[in-house]
C-alpha cells in the first residue's frame, strides 16, 4: 500500500516537472545582476489584432517579474526598431552597450490571443527569448514556450507571468 502511494507522489512530482519546457543556459547570471529588457517584437500572426502591443506588454511583465525579487535588477528598454520588425542578437548587444548594461534579453512574442468572457475558447500566449552577455554577444540561456489556458478564467498576460517567474527562478549563478 506505502509502495503504490509512493509511486503515485513521484509521479505527480515528474508531471508537474514537465509542464513546462527547461531554460537552458549556457553561463551563469550573477546575483544583482542588471538586466535590461528590450521590448519584445510583437506577434506576427495575419488578422490577429491581439498581436499589436503585445512586445511591450511581455517585455513589462518579464522586467516586473524579474524586479519583484532582489537577486536581479531589469529595467525595460524601448525597442529601437519598429515593433513588429526584426531584432538581432547583435543589434540587441549594440543597444544594450550604449546604454551600459552588461547583460540584455531580446525576445520575440509568437502568440498572443484574448478571448472574451464566457466564449469558452482558451487564452494563447507564446515566448521565445535570449539573455545575452553583452561583453561577448553570447547566449547565455534561452527559453521558448507556447501554452493555451485551462478554462476561460486566465490571460495571455498570467500565462506570460508564469513564463516570467519560470524563467527568473530557472537561471542560476
Amino acid at each position: 500500500m506505502n509502495r503504490g502511494i509512493l509511486v503515485v507522489i513521484f509521479g505527480v512530482l515528474i508531471a508537474s516537472c514537465a509542464s513546462r519546457p527547461p531554460v537552458v543556459q549556457r553561463a551563469g547570471l550573477p546575483p544583482g545582476a542588471e538586466l535590461a529588457i528590450i521590448s519584445f517584437r510583437d506577434c506576427t500572426i495575419n488578422g490577429q489584432e491581439d498581436c499589436d502591443g503585445s512586445g511591450n506588454t511581455a517585455a513589462g511583465i518579464f522586467a516586473e517579474v524579474f524586479s519583484s525579487t532582489s537577486r536581479y535588477l531589469a529595467v525595460p528598454l524601448s525597442r529601437p526598431v519598429g515593433p513588429k520588425e526584426p531584432l538581432t542578437d547583435d543589434e540587441a548587444v549594440k543597444y544594450a552597450k550604449s546604454k551600459g548594461f552588461p547583460y540584455v534579453m531580446n525576445g520575440e512574442v509568437d502568440e498572443y490571443y484574448r478571448v472574451s468572457p464566457f466564449t469558452f475558447r482558451t487564452e494563447r500566449a507564446g515566448v521565445s527569448l535570449r539573455i545575452l552577455r553583452v561583453s561577448d554577444g553570447s547566449v547565455i540561456a534561452f527559453f521558448s514556450q507556447r501554452t493555451h489556458s485551462q478554462s476561460n478564467l486566465t490571460t495571455p498576460d498570467k500565462l506570460i507571468k508564469k513564463m516570467a517567474q519560470h524563467v527568473r527562478d530557472s537561471l542560476r549563478e
